[in-house]
């Protein structure tokens, strides 16, 4: 396995693919464990309405942001990318609640 390079080492398409690709890969093993985790939360919560929590999200999406610009990103579109992730994680969590509680 080659070393992975720079973005100004990248001398085509195919140098910037490579890297692209192996990037791609850690953030989905990221989010496979942030998964887990979000699965945890979903095991932990004894009732629907616990997934969403407003106060919780915008203290994410704060920290989110200000990260963001810390790493020279664009903060509104790290902002999307976490607002559609929570959403997800949100009704994700409320399907295994609900399904738990109905088990019963």
């Amino acid at each position: 396995m080659t070393a992975a390079k720079l973005p100004a080492e990248c001398q085509s398409k195919d140098d910037v693919r490579v890297e692209i690709d192996r990037i791609d890969q850690a953030l989905l093993t990221l989010f496979a464990e942030r998964h887990g985790y979000v699965t945890r939360m979903a095991e932990i919560k004894t009732d629907p309405h616990e997934a969403f929590d407003p106060v919780r999200i915008e203290a994410v999406i704060t920290k989110v942001r200000r990260l963001s610009l810390e790493l020279d990103l664009d903060e509104d579109q790290a902002e999307l990318i976490w607002r559609t992730l929570i959403s997800w994680n949100i009704n994700y969590e409320k399907g295994i609640i609900a399904a738990r509680k109905r088990a019963r």
